[in-house]
């Protein structure tokens, strides 16, 4: 597939991502949102075996135990999958820091993939569009940006519970389940964008805007403040 990046945001396949788990276990719980003209194309979630065993703050954190995970595969026999999913489109991430890293700790890179210059082809999982920079960027007095408080403020959590019903696993509705996370993730891309001048936004310009502030220093998706 070739795309460009003077596509309009809502014209191309945008998949919105969220990962549990941390540098010591790996990915353990994924979850993809794919939005193409402003609405859910898709959605998939997957959990996987931790590469070192789970502490009391990681399953207090997300909710999954080694228990959970025992029967599962390693998140790394997910290559084709995930390699399938940036030869489509390009990832949204809520702090997409943390996402990137984590993608990028598993397999430094994807083979040839599309890059935003239309016509070639490149060896990255970038570039990110990342919503919580964006409504720094955007909305910079609101001084909190984590998705649960940007879900109220949106009015959003109607929504959300919605969707989560729908597309979730009975036990995984809620902050910090994978799926869960990237819903919210992606409600909240969709309402930054609907804002007066920003509808017919580039990509181009959401990876750019997603770029001028410094990204957080996080390594790890094992915080209580999403």
């Amino acid at each position: 597939m070739q795309f460009a990046g003077k596509t309009t945001w809502s014209d191309m396949p945008l998949h919105i991502v969220d990962f549990e788990g941390s540098n010591r276990t790996g990915v353990i719980e994924y979850g993809v949102v794919t939005l193409l003209r402003k609405e859910i194309f898709s959605t998939a979630t997957k959990t996987h075996l931790a590469r070192a065993n789970l502490s009391s703050l990681d399953t207090q954190c997300h909710g999954l135990s080694d228990a959970d995970l025992i029967n599962e595969t390693p998140f790394e026999s997910e290559w084709d999958y995930w390699v399938s999913l940036r030869r489509t489109g390009i990832f949204v991430a809520h702090n997409a820091t943390v996402e990137s890293q984590l993608l990028r700790l598993t397999w430094p890179r994807p083979s040839a993939v599309p890059s935003l210059e239309q016509g070639t082809q490149t060896a990255e999982w970038g570039p990110w569009i990342d919503s919580c920079r964006l409504a720094r960027l955007w909305l910079p007095t609101l001084g909190d940006y984590k998705l649960a408080s940007l879900i109220k403020l949106f009015k959003l959590q109607g929504q959300l519970d919605v969707l989560a019903e729908r597309y979730c696993p009975p036990q995984r509705r809620k902050y910090h389940c994978a799926l869960y996370d990237a819903l919210a993730s992606a409600l909240i891309l969709r309402t930054l964008c609907a804002g007066e001048g920003r509808s017919q936004l580039t990509v181009s310009q959401l990876v750019q805007d997603s770029l001028s502030l410094p990204a957080r220093e996080d390594s790890m998706q094992g915080e209580f403040d999403l």
